[in-house]
This record gives C-alpha cells, structure tokens and sequence, in this order.
C-alpha cells in the first residue's frame, strides 16, 4: 500500500512517519486524537 500524505525519510524526523511537508510525526497525531482532540482542535493548535 503507498502512502500519499505519508512520508518515511531518514533525514527527516529521524525517519518517523511523518505528514508529508510538515514535518509532524504521525504519532503526534494519533496522541492527540486519542487524548479526544478534535480534527478542529488539531488543525487550530498545530504550527502549520
């Protein structure tokens, strides 16, 4: 399966999963979605 948003790259975070052009690990993500954060609230509070 190819990732499209996903990017594994080893100069890049280390070469954690990453969302493609941002540079946030996709394991921050998953952290604040189950800590009940809001797509809303994610997007707001992320420096983008």
């Amino acid at each position: 399966m190819a990732f499209k948003r996903i990017i594994f790259n080893p100069d890049v975070m280390g070469g954690q999963a990453c969302i493609r052009n941002l540079c946030i690990p996709v394991a921050t993500i998953v952290k604040l979605i189950a800590t009940e954060m809001t797509v809303e609230e994610i997007l707001r509070n992320t420096p983008f």
